[in-house]
């Protein structure tokens, strides 16, 4: 498990398929998601988003970049897409959090 979340912390930024993460791992899909739901209570797509939102929390902060730009930045390559998980998991927009944070 160290080395799957050690890689999702090192790459999250870029395309992260199970596929891939099986093989980094050598089990087959659909060990590799049994075992990551089992031992992370989660599935592994959920906590990858989880990850990357928190990341973006944080740029949301911490930097001036646009929010297309952040979510870029922590792996969403669709914007709407982002701005619900963000809503979803913080209960208000990117900007709204942005503001609330300044």
């Amino acid at each position: 498990m160290k080395l799957i979340l050690k890689y999702i912390e090192n790459n999250y930024m870029n395309k992260i398929t199970i596929e891939d993460m099986a093989e980094e791992v050598g089990l087959s899909q659909s060990h590799f998601m049994k075992y990551f739901k089992n031992t992370m209570g989660t599935s592994f797509i959920d906590y990858l988003n989880d990850y990357r939102l928190t990341m973006a929390s944080r740029l949301l902060i911490s930097s001036d970049s646009s929010i297309l730009d952040i979510a870029s930045e922590v792996g969403f390559d669709n914007l709407s897409y982002f701005n619900r998980s963000f809503k979803k998991k913080y209960a208000q927009t990117p900007s709204a959090y942005r503001k609330r944070s300044s």
